[in-house]
């Protein structure tokens, strides 16, 4: 009989994480902060929806979330209603979310005196991606209760990476988003750069993405950046600030210099402050091209 999967949050990635699961035949109970979403992807995959995410976890054998920062997540654990309330023994939490490595080892903690196993497992990639089923997926834990859930989480990927024991999944991403953020800076500026050197935008993006340079983030991205304000938000600028908060905490803990991040983060705080927060980190060009002098 196959594992009952609950589903902790039904936003632009968990949606798709979601469905894939149920399109893999687990029965899926959802819950999201706001009901009639929970209910609306509910129905495009044929799984329940449950009142809170407690009762979520009391129905089923894997519990996964993935949902915005560290304070979702603790809401969505904690608390009379939580999912830790209802967490079954024996069953596991998979935490997809992008959250502090501190936060991931504390609800590890937690998890296991609930007498359940707990695997820190974000992702990298986009929403194409994740309906594409080509998910990267960075995970923490102890290798029982990855192995457990493997299948599960390979719905939507095609690599689970074992990267370590409790926490060093929720660290391995923050430094792969290191580089992401840092790429889209560098991104940003040349084209504009090109821009201004009289080169047309869309011939200067062809010519990027066929260069050395042509990072998988680069080809997903680049509707966003050819055609800025079009298409649907894929990152927005202020979720990007929080994970590079988290970036720059995870360093001082672990004594490490991230010079190129400290730049970015200043960077994405004035496109910000300029308008920019809930547009796609695409819109840092615009940016530049509106608000920075040459």
């Amino acid at each position: 009989m196959a594992l009952t999967v609950g589903f902790l949050g039904m936003g632009r990635m968990g949606s798709r994480v979601a469905r894939n699961i149920a399109a893999a035949g687990y029965p899926v109970v959802v819950w999201n902060r706001t009901r009639s979403r929970a209910e609306e992807a509910a129905a495009g995959m044929d799984a329940t929806v449950g009142d809170t995410a407690g009762e979520v976890a009391a129905a089923a054998d894997v519990i996964v979330s993935m949902l915005a920062d560290d304070a979702a997540v603790e809401a969505a654990y904690g608390g009379r209603d939580g999912a830790l309330a209802g967490l079954r023994a024996g069953s596991t939490a998979v935490d997809m979310s992008t959250i502090s490595p501190t936060l991931a080892l504390d609800l590890g903690r937690r998890v296991r005196e609930a007498g359940a196993g707990m695997v820190d497992a974000p992702v990298s990639g986009s929403t194409a991606t994740a309906e594409t089923g080509s998910l990267l997926v960075m995970a923490g834990g102890e290798d029982a209760d990855l192995e457990r859930v493997r299948p599960i989480l390979e719905t939507s990927a095609t690599r689970v990476v074992h990267v370590g024991g409790p926490g060093t999944g929720a660290a391995m991403k923050l430094a792969v988003n290191a580089i992401v953020f840092g790429l889209n800076q560098s991104l940003s500026e040349s084209l504009v750069l090109a821009e201004r050197a009289g080169i047309d935008r869309l011939t200067a993006y062809d010519v990027i993405a066929s260069s050395a340079v042509a990072a998988p983030v680069v080809h997903y991205r680049r509707p966003l950046f050819e055609h800025p304000g079009e298409g649907a938000v894929s990152f927005t600028i202020d979720l990007a600030i929080k994970d590079l908060d988290l970036i720059k905490a995870l360093a001082e803990r672990a004594g490490a210099s991230i010079p190129q991040s400290e730049l970015n983060v200043d960077e994405l705080r004035a496109a910000s402050a300029a308008g920019h927060g809930q547009e796609d980190l695409a819109a840092l060009a615009e940016y530049f091209r509106k608000h920075r002098d040459g």
